[in-house]
């Protein structure tokens, strides 16, 4: 069989350009990063910012909701807003991420012992664990604390020179830097939203 060599040469020289064809082929095939179902796993990923604004927009709602009920329950005084501001937080699952602080005030005279009292209880029939200290250096200062996880820190301080509340809110995971681009893209050069944030004072 004169031509069985011959045979064997071509069937070879086929089976050897089809393997080349296939790996140019798969070379030049993007990868997949992305699943169409779930979306970006990037945490910068446009889409996932602005879900994380939103999600902090209302974790800041839900705070300052809180700290009016907790103003409620002290008495009528008139409080006044001091400071917001954003800080790095982290969430109980470690992640890194973002909150709200909002402080504020009250320079009319309170009961002390009966403030921080009814504070206290109002913290803990919402799952909050206190604790309270005081100073025997000054008789005129409490100060209760409270924690939660997910972010949430709360102080209120009691002063016979006038009282305070400061309050974190839930911590929202992502990244810091992305998600102040997208609260306040004014400070990055880029213009603003349409939609005004809140300012940290």
């Amino acid at each position: 069989m004169p031509h069985e060599p011959q045979t064997r040469h071509n069937a070879a020289r086929i089976l050897a350009a089809l393997v080349f064809a296939a790996i140019a082929l798969s070379a030049c095939t993007p990868a997949t990063t992305e699943n169409p179902m779930i979306g970006s796993n990037n945490p910068s990923d446009p889409a996932t910012v602005k879900a994380q604004v939103e999600e902090l927009k209302q974790a800041l709602a839900d705070l300052r909701a809180f700290k009016t009920e907790t103003q409620q329950a002290i008495g009528p005084q008139k409080w006044a807003d001091k400071n917001l501001r954003n800080i790095d937080c982290r969430t109980p699952d470690g992640r890194d991420g973002v909150n709200y602080s909002d402080m504020s005030q009250t320079m009319e005279t309170l009961d002390l012992e009966s403030s921080v009292n009814v504070v206290k209880t109002f913290w803990e029939s919402k799952g909050f664990t206190t604790r309270t200290e005081t100073n025997p250096r000054d008789p005129g200062l409490i100060r209760l604390y409270a924690n939660e996880n997910g972010g949430h820190l709360l102080s209120f301080t009691a002063n016979t020179k006038g009282s305070s509340l400061e309050m974190n809110s839930a911590c929202v995971a992502g990244d810091e830097t992305a998600i102040y681009k997208e609260l306040y893209p004014e400070n990055y050069g880029l213009p603003p939203k349409p939609s005004s944030s809140p300012t940290p004072k």
